[in-house]
């Protein structure tokens, strides 16, 4: 009880200020309805502005969070669409399940001939070597190498990368990989000439392997590259039917395809890590 008197005599000055600015509001309030107004106008404004900016606040520190959260339950969905596809005896092998994981890289080297970046997962999230991965737009590349933490990818943008894709439209299927030149753009080769390729088809994996499920977008086409039946001169029709010489190693009888990539490689931070569940099945099977 001292303690309570003795603050009450230490903040006198103060408190009297309090009951003489209240008195002071009661009079105007009760002499004034427009001054009364007026306040609790302002005062309305001043909370709604302050509740706004809080609630501001907090959705920009959770926004991470719900990032986070939408990528998990997009994986999720990807593993419950696979377990979804009846798989028999006979076609277990042609198509596998695959399950995904996310992770998030942590590294991105764009400067060499044989490119790699790192991801956040590894061997005690049951990464391994030769499991491919991708994010929302297309590939990313293949794991090969893995700590107890972290993993190694391969980018596609390395140019001992081979990829099994095939056009969505036609389905002709070819080797994708990177010529070491533009980060946009990978080539696609072992097409026939005959083929009724077209600026602006769709590139999509192509499914004859264990790492990549079949119809995961790639890019789209954005030249076709033929060569000269008159001399050995490699010309490239790009998309507003300009020819460019170029040095490319051609194969007779056979289209190179430049694919304009969707996913900007430059810019990573999400991805899916890709297992197969048949893997070992198909090791066991092709000894």
């Amino acid at each position: 009880m001292q303690k309570i008197i003795d603050f009450i005599i230490r903040k006198k000055d103060l408190l009297v200020f309090f009951v003489l600015f209240s008195i002071s509001l009661g009079f105007i309030f009760n002499t004034s309805s427009l001054h009364k107004s007026k306040f609790i106008l302002f005062s309305s404004d001043i909370a709604n502005y302050t509740n706004e900016n809080i609630k501001y606040f907090w959705s920009y520190l959770d926004l991470e969070k719900t990032n986070k959260r939408l990528i998990e339950e997009n994986s999720y969905l990807k593993n419950q669409l696979e377990k979804t596809v009846k798989v028999n005896d006979l076609d277990s092998i042609v198509n596998p399940i695959f399950q995904y994981q996310t992770a998030r890289v942590v590294s991105n080297n764009l400067s060499s001939l044989k490119n790699q970046l790192i991801i956040n997962k590894g061997l005690k999230n049951g990464l391994k070597n030769d499991m491919g991965v991708i994010n929302s737009e297309g590939i990313i590349g293949i794991i090969n190498k893995t700590s107890k933490n972290y993993s190694s990818v391969m980018s596609i943008l390395n140019i001992d990368v081979k990829i099994n894709a095939k056009t969505k439209r036609t389905g002709h299927f070819g080797t994708l990989q990177w010529d070491g030149y533009d980060i946009k753009h990978l080539l696609l080769s072992d097409i026939s000439e005959n083929a009724d390729i077209r600026i602006g088809d769709s590139i999509i994996t192509g499914g004859m392997s264990l790492i990549f499920p079949e119809g995961i977008n790639i890019g789209v086409v954005s030249e076709i590259i033929k060569q000269d039946k008159f001399d050995d001169t490699i010309m490239k029709f790009n998309i507003d039917n300009q020819v460019k010489i170029a040095n490319i190693k051609f194969r007779e009888n056979y289209l190179n395809i430049e694919v304009k990539l969707h996913s900007d490689m430059a810019n990573l931070n999400n991805v899916y890590v890709i297992e197969s569940l048949n893997k070992e099945e198909f090791k066991n099977i092709n000894k």
